[in-house]
């Protein structure tokens, strides 16, 4: 690389390192919430700073460089840092904004439950709340987009703690009348609404299916949404039967919306966790705010 002027933002750097995770400018653009326009802006200023091609696009994608693998051992050192830095520097004070990644069901069904204690064991922070799938929640919490992550999934990484908060079930739900119990093997001949891949509960009602025997690639699934609400809506439409957390369905099953379809043995139970970054500055604080949300749960 030659000596020329090497002026970047930290921004520019987590653009670069976001695109290599993500494998595609289109994710990134959308776990960072920029237009992909900014993102190949911030790589191509980089590049500029740099005097350095860091990724080779072309119409079938693009491939990092040399230059560009060597500059990502970098930026993820760089950030390591900072991170450890800040959570020295931060001690245990409270921040004044607390941003939470969630995924649908403990986002939109556990979490509002236990907020007014949050809002009275945290007076004057304010807490912003962002609902994706598990996965992308975990991403935001590594990427440092996010302070605290709930999720129904665990992937285990060096640099998250986990702390489970809740438990869970899956039920099978239809909009039929009357339920008559199924084997497994019945699912197969019925359309399904399913979620998308990164979905917490897709992939636990998955594993689940495969340990009976059922390849979840062979079941009919009409629709896929991103969304619990709009599985419920399209079950309730008649579009066909899913498998929904127990939690989010409560009212319409009360209700007679919905119908629960008992499974013959097939019974899928599911952890709730808390998740945040290892040294992060927010560390201690994310802590204690999981403590609150497990012992309010029940």
């Amino acid at each position: 690389m030659d000596s020329q002027d090497t002026n970047f933002e930290l921004k520019h750097l987590r653009s670069f390192l976001v695109v290599l995770e993500e494998e595609s400018f289109t994710r990134a653009s959308r776990r960072l919430r920029l237009g992909q326009a900014t993102i190949s802006n911030h790589i191509s200023q980089l590049e500029a700073a740099l005097g350095a091609v860091l990724i080779e696009r072309s119409s079938k994608g693009f491939s990092v460089t040399p230059r560009g693998e060597l500059f990502r051992d970098y930026c993820v050192s760089l950030f390591a840092g900072l991170d450890r830095f800040k959570g020295e520097m931060g001690g245990e004070s409270a921040p004044l904004s607390f941003t939470v990644a969630a995924s649908t069901v403990p986002g939109q069904y556990l979490l509002p439950r236990v907020l007014p204690i949050l809002l009275r064991s945290f007076p004057g922070m304010k807490f912003r709340l962002e609902l994706l799938d598990s996965r992308e929640a975990m991403e935001m919490v590594k990427s440092g987009n996010a302070d605290l992550g709930l999720t129904g999934k665990k992937v285990s990484h060096p640099s998250l703690v986990y702390q489970k908060i809740s438990g869970d079930s899956l039920i099978l739900i239809s909009s039929a009348k009357k339920a008559s119990p199924l084997s497994p093997a019945d699912l197969l001949a019925l359309p399904m609404v399913g979620r998308e891949r990164g979905s917490g509960t897709r992939e636990t009602y998955d594993r689940a299916l495969s340990s009976r025997g059922i390849s979840p690639a062979r079941l009919n699934c009409v629709l896929e949404c991103t969304t619990t609400e709009c599985v419920k809506q399209a079950v309730i439409a008649g579009v066909g039967m899913a498998f929904i957390s127990s939690l989010a369905v409560q009212d319409e099953l009360a209700r007679g919306l919905l119908k629960q379809v008992p499974v013959k043995g097939l019974n899928i139970t599911r952890d709730f966790h808390a998740l945040w970054m290892k040294n992060h500055r927010h560390g201690g604080i994310a802590r204690r705010i999981a403590a609150v949300i497990k012992e309010n749960l029940p």
